[in-house]
C-alpha cells in the first residue's frame, strides 16, 4: 500500500535548523525566507505529531522526538545517497537468464563459458540447470537449452545442431581386452557396454548390420554427462553424442570404435517464449557458433 511522506524540502530545512539551531541561518543556506522554513518545520511536526523544536529567547532546541528524529533522518539520507550513487552515471548490465539441460552444460557447455560470455558484452548472465521434471516455465527465464524432438508447439525454438551418435571407449579398456580400434561391430559388442536410459543400442545394431536386441549392460545412466564419465573411466563401451563426447575424444580419453554412426533424432534446441526472440537471439547465434566450432560444421 502506498505510503505518504513529508516532501524532501521539509526534512532538509529540519536538518539545516538541527545543525545550526537556528531557522534564520537554515534559511539562509538553503536560499529560503524564515517563513518558508517556519512553514515547512510546522509541515514536518503536523505529520509527525509533536513538536520538533522548542522556541527559546536564544533561537531554537531540539526536543527528545527532535533529536532521534534527526540522528534517524541523518542516516536515511546517507543512504539515499549511497543508493544514488551506485547507478549514478554507471552502466546496469542487463540480465539474461539461460536454462541449460544439466547434460549439455557438464559433458560440454562449461568447459566453453568463457567463449560464450565474451560474446555476451554488456549482459550478465544467470544460468540455471535444473531436472528435466522441475524445470521453470519459459515466462521465467529468456531462453532454455533443452534436448527433445522439437516439440514444444506454444513456443518458439531454433535447432542448435544436428549430432550423430558412435560407439566409443577408452584406450583403457581396449588395453585389458587386447584389442585396438577400429573394430569390428560385432567385436566392439563383445566388449562390456553401457546403456543410457534415454537411447536404445537397437538403432546403432541395426546400421552395423548386427541382430537388433538390446543387449546386456554393465552399468546404465540417466544422465549422459556421467555416462560419458564412466566410458573414460573404462567402464564399458557407450554410445554417445559427438557435441557431449567431442572434448574426451579431442584428448584420446575416448576413441571411436567403428565407421558407425547414425543420426540423432534428439536434438539440441533452443526454445524460448513468443514474442521474446530479440532477447534470446544472441544466446542462440553464440551457442550455434560454439557447436559449429566443436562438430567442425
Amino acid at each position: 500500500m502506498y505510503k505518504r511522506y513529508p516532501s524532501i524540502q521539509s526534512m532538509h530545512a529540519f536538518l539545516q535548523a538541527a545543525r545550526t539551531g537556528s531557522f534564520t541561518k537554515a534559511a539562509q543556506q538553503l536560499d529560503l525566507t524564515h517563513s518558508a522554513i517556519s512553514q515547512q518545520i510546522r509541515s514536518l511536526e503536523e505529520f509527525i505529531g509533536q513538536p520538533l523544536f522548542v522556541r527559546e529567547a536564544g533561537g531554537i532546541v531540539l526536543t527528545d522526538a527532535g533529536q532521534l528524529f534527526a540522528s534517524m533522518l541523518t542516516d536515511g539520507f546517507g543512504q539515499v545517497d549511497r543508493a544514488l550513487s551506485s547507478v549514478r552515471n554507471r552502466h546496469v548490465p542487463q540480465t539474461l537468464i539461460v536454462d541449460v539441460d544439466s547434460e549439455l552444460a557438464q559433458g560440454w557447455l562449461n568447459a566453453r563459458l568463457p567463449q560464450l560470455l565474451a560474446s555476451l558484452p554488456g549482459y550478465q548472465v544467470m544460468f540455471l540447470s535444473t531436472t528435466r521434471g522441475e524445470r521453470p516455465s519459459f515466462e521465467r527465464v529468456d531462453v532454455s537449452l533443452r534436448y527433445g524432438y522439437g516439440e514444444w508447439d506454444d513456443c518458439e525454438m531454433a535447432m542448435i545442431c544436428g549430432d550423430h551418435v558412435t560407439a566409443v571407449a577408452a584406450p583403457a579398456l581396449l588395453e585389458r581386452h587386447g584389442v585396438q580400434a577400429p573394430l569390428a561391430p560385432s567385436a566392439a559388442m563383445a566388449l562390456p557396454l553401457l546403456g543410457y536410459t534415454r537411447r536404445s543400442w537397437i538403432p546403432w545394431l541395426d546400421a552395423a548390420g548386427l541382430e537388433p536386441l538390446e543387449p546386456a549392460v554393465v552399468a546404465a545412466f540417466d544422465n549422459a554427462a556421467n555416462m560419458v564419465a564412466a566410458a573414460e573411466a573404462g567402464i564399458g563401451v557407450a554410445l554417445v553424442r559427438g557435441l557431449l563426447a567431442a572434448d574426451a575424444l579431442q584428448h584420446r580419453r575416448l576413441v571411436p570404435l567403428t565407421d558407425v554412426a547414425i543420426p540423432a533424432h534428439y536434438n539440441l534446441y533452443a526454445v524460448w517464449q513468443r514474442g521474446q526472440g530479440q532477447r534470446a537471439h544472441s544466446v542462440v547465434s553464440a551457442v550455434q557458433q560454439l557447436a559449429r566450432d566443436t562438430l567442425g560444421g
